[in-house]
């Protein structure tokens, strides 16, 4: 199952647009009662005029099923995933319209959410189409709907780019020659990279992990350069020598993309 996503200006012609589609089903409306892109965007406006600095303030989503999954899903089934994907993205709260597509035996679903909140509040878009992606196909082995190779290899593609991201970031610092792992730590923090320290039973510093665009990897996964006896960095550095070393971790690391 694939997800896509996008911020967009013109709700009111794509909701149009998608209801007006030959064999289009409305399966659900959540905090609307329009029945067409006009009367639903004046709806959604109620919210947007609260928030004048956002111009993309309807969000478009598209959920498509493989192709065999799309043609056994009941329509009630296809309004449980929209509700598990909206929820999952933390939208559960907002006005929304989904729109059921039978396009060439490949029925998909589209989502037109209003991106700001009774409060005012817009949505965060940063890698929303990331996201989206991950989302989806969290569904789908949930659902035990089949899975999109186009969403592993988009992970795996993604996941590529970031490593060489941090690893260039890496680099640069290093040329800045940091005295110990604190001024290491902190110009990657400066670069926009958060280095978490590992710190063993004797107190004393093992080694790292990166967390870079909602990404947490080992350093060694990175790069097998970035260990700290090839950056010289001394291995035995304990807290007490550096109290800021000090961190709470997670118990639940989360490996993958997260907003």
């Amino acid at each position: 199952m694939i997800g896509k996503a996008k911020s967009i200006q013109h709700g009111a012609n794509a909701i149009d647009y998608a209801i007006n589609k030959k064999e289009a089903e409305i399966i659900d409306k959540r905090f609307i009662v329009g029945e067409n892109g006009t009367e639903i965007k004046g709806e959604f406006k109620i919210f947007q005029n609260l928030n004048n600095r956002c111009k993309a303030n309807d969000l478009s989503f598209v959920i498509s099923p493989d192709k065999k999954d799309g043609q056994k899903l009941t329509n009630k089934e296809f309004k449980e995933i929209s509700e598990d994907f909206l929820k999952k993205m933390k939208l559960d709260k907002h006005q929304a319209i989904i729109v059921k597509h039978n396009d060439k035996e490949h029925t998909h679903l589209h989502l037109f959410v209003n991106r700001i909140d009774s409060n005012g509040k817009a949505y965060k878009d940063n890698f929303i189409s990331k996201e989206s992606q991950t989302i989806a196909d969290k569904i789908a082995i949930e659902k035990n709907l089949t899975r999109a190779k186009v969403v592993q290899e988009f992970n795996k593609e993604m996941t590529k780019e970031i490593r060489n991201q941090i690893f260039e970031k890496h680099k640069v610092i290093l040329k800045h020659k940091p005295k110990n792992f604190q001024e290491y730590k902190d110009l990657m923090q400066s670069s926009g990279v958060k280095v978490l320290p590992t710190i063993n039973k004797a107190n004393k510093l093992q080694g790292f992990r990166i967390e870079y665009q909602g990404l947490e990897l080992k350093a060694s996964e990175v790069n097998r350069s970035m260990t700290l006896a090839k950056m010289g960095v001394a291995k035995g550095q304990t807290n007490e020598l550096n109290p800021t070393l000090k961190i709470k971790r997670e118990r639940n690391i989360n490996r993958g993309f997260s907003r």
